[in-house]
Parts: structure tokens; C-alpha cells; sequence
């Protein structure tokens, strides 16, 4: 009878840690922003001839700490451990962490940032990728519709088939039309949408975080929480 209830005690104090790093990233985002015209900070550039993502570009708002990008309940995927998905058995690269250079883009980390809609011409993304090499869909402020219904980060990547092993901070959509309506990380197939007891926690623009059936996160014809734009669909 204790082992049980130790467990699901556990188990809650990693989710409500997991829970304040999400906000503690929210509320970087905006001291970013504040630091950059009202923009956001890209999910992924290009420096040259490596990419990097948009871990680094908060690293400094977050107190240099990495495990601020990780959740507890995650073991494999952890930024703070420093190793390459390119690498995983090799020396851990703790060099690279929260700095725009080459390889940093290899490291994975427990939470992603949001780019649902990733596709030119869709749902405009909080965290988008700059032109020319990307898709341009950058964001400001002035374009979020609804703070408070905005997720900017969650629990886990969108990796689902192993095939992007660069992009394990990002949650995207992977199955079927990235610019339609009716995503769902659960139905996808997503590891970290049900990592909390079949729930998961989401940072929203407006500093909140909470925990989700991430079944039931709206994105349809009324409303979509994973786009600047309240109704994009």
C-alpha cells in the first residue's frame, strides 16, 4: 500500500517541477522579446553552415541552467546530460549546451518549443523559422490573438518515427496536413503528450502552465491553441 503511494507522490512533484520550468521558459520568452523588438526567438536557424535551435537563444534568460529545458520523468532525452542523438555512447558535449554553434542542435531536451503548423502559408506558429532558408514565419507579440490559449512549450518532441533525430525539441505536426485543423499529439502518437500520468504540462503565452489531456487541446475550425492567430483554420 505505500510503495503505490509513494509513487504517485513522486510522480506529482516531478510533474509540478516540470511544470515551473515551463513557465520559468515563458516568462524567458518574454524577456527575449522585450530584448528584441517584440519578437520571438526562432525554433531553428541557420548559422552559416550549421543550425542551432531556440534553446540558445533563451539560455541566458534562463540563468545559463539547462535543466531548466528538461523534465524529471525523462530519462533519455535530456539536455543537462549534454549527449549528441547523432552519438548517444560518445563523450557527452556539455560545451555545446545553450550556445548557437555547431552540434547543439544534436542535443534533445524534455521540452519542446512549439511549431505545430510549420508549413509557408499556414497557421502562424509562436516559434517559426526565418526566411530565406526557412519557411519566414517569424512572430511578434502584436500577432498573438489570445495569450492565454497560446501553448508555447509542452512535454516531449514530435519525433514519433525516430526519423528527425536533430529536432527532438520541437513539437510539430508529423501525420497528415500541417496547415489543417484537428491536430492531436496524442492520436500522433507523441511519448511526452502522455508522460504525466496520460497527461502532459504546456506553457501559454500569458505565463501560465498547466497540466493537459493533450487529447483535448483545441485545434479546429473555432479556435486553435497552437497558433498566434485564435482561428487559423
Amino acid at each position: 500500500m505505500l510503495l503505490p503511494a509513494l509513487s504517485k507522490a513522486k510522480g506529482k512533484t516531478q510533474q509540478i517541477y516540470c511544470l515551473n520550468s515551463m513557465r520559468q521558459l515563458v516568462q524567458a520568452t518574454h524577456m527575449y522579446s522585450n530584448d528584441n523588438q517584440d519578437g520571438f526567438p526562432p525554433i531553428q536557424a541557420a548559422m552559416g553552415s550549421y543550425e542551432t535551435t531556440w534553446r540558445s537563444y533563451l539560455y541566458r534568460y534562463v540563468g545559463d541552467n539547462p535543466n531548466l529545458y528538461d523534465c524529471p520523468v525523462e530519462k533519455k532525452e535530456v539536455y543537462a546530460l549534454g549527449k549528441l542523438t547523432t552519438n548517444p555512447t560518445g563523450p557527452a558535449a556539455l560545451q555545446v549546451r545553450g550556445k548557437p554553434v555547431e552540434f547543439e542542435i544534436d542535443l534533445p531536451s524534455g521540452i519542446g518549443a512549439v511549431n505545430v503548423h510549420w508549413i509557408r502559408g499556414g497557421a502562424p506558429p509562436p516559434f517559426g523559422r526565418p526566411a530565406p532558408i526557412y519557411e519566414g514565419n517569424m512572430c511578434r507579440w502584436n500577432a498573438v490573438e489570445a495569450p492565454s490559449k497560446l501553448v508555447l512549450f509542452g512535454d516531449g518532441n514530435s519525433d514519433i518515427y525516430g526519423a528527425w533525430q536533430h529536432d527532438r525539441w520541437w513539437i510539430w505536426k508529423e501525420v497528415g496536413d500541417a496547415n489543417s485543423a484537428g491536430f492531436n499529439r496524442v492520436a500522433q502518437g507523441d511519448r511526452g503528450a502522455v508522460r504525466h500520468s496520460r497527461r502532459s504540462n504546456y506553457g501559454f503565452a500569458d505565463g501560465s502552465a498547466s497540466l493537459w489531456n493533450a487529447a483535448l487541446i483545441p485545434c479546429n475550425t473555432v479556435q486553435c491553441f497552437w497558433s498566434a492567430k485564435a482561428d487559423p483554420h
